[in-house]
């Protein structure tokens, strides 16, 4: 494959996996999770095709700089989107699982404080403070997991 064929797949790769984030990051905060699931593995493709693409140039730097200026300039663009699209997909994961530890959190803590504990007794025959006998146990709960 020659110089320039391999900088046009390598702009290709980087179009579609801009495509993609953009896409996932939309998806996320609209509570997708579907969506994203469905392109996981299409990502994790690109990504591999990227990571061979720039192992390959890296290699043959000089015939990289042999190529067009406006080719060179226009993949540099390419990867500086990329990189801004990848820092924002990482920070809006991390935001999104912070979220749902968060709620996780709340809900594991109400559901201690509705389950029924083991009453106590005072010396005079009262219940203790925090007792609850006889109520009703908490609804059993799920949370997403492709976060």
């Amino acid at each position: 494959m020659e110089m320039h064929e391999k900088v046009d797949t390598l702009m290709v790769v980087i179009e579609r996996l801009c495509e993609l984030l953009e896409n996932e990051n939309a998806h996320i905060g609209s509570r997708k999770f579907k969506a994203i699931g469905d392109t996981i593995e299409e990502k994790d493709k690109l990504c591999r095709a990227f990571e061979l693409l720039v192992r390959g140039l890296s290699k043959d730097k000089h015939n990289l700089n042999e190529t067009e200026e406006d080719t060179r300039e226009m993949l540099l663009l390419c990867g500086e989107k990329l990189d801004t699209l990848v820092n924002s997909n990482a920070e809006t994961l991390k935001n999104a699982i912070q979220a749902n530890e968060r709620l996780m959190k709340a809900v594991r803590s109400a559901a201690v404080e509705c389950t029924p504990k083991a009453g106590s007794y005072s010396q005079k025959g009262h219940l203790l403070a925090g007792t609850k006998l006889n109520e009703k146990a908490p609804s059993p709960v799920t949370y997403n997991q492709i976060l």
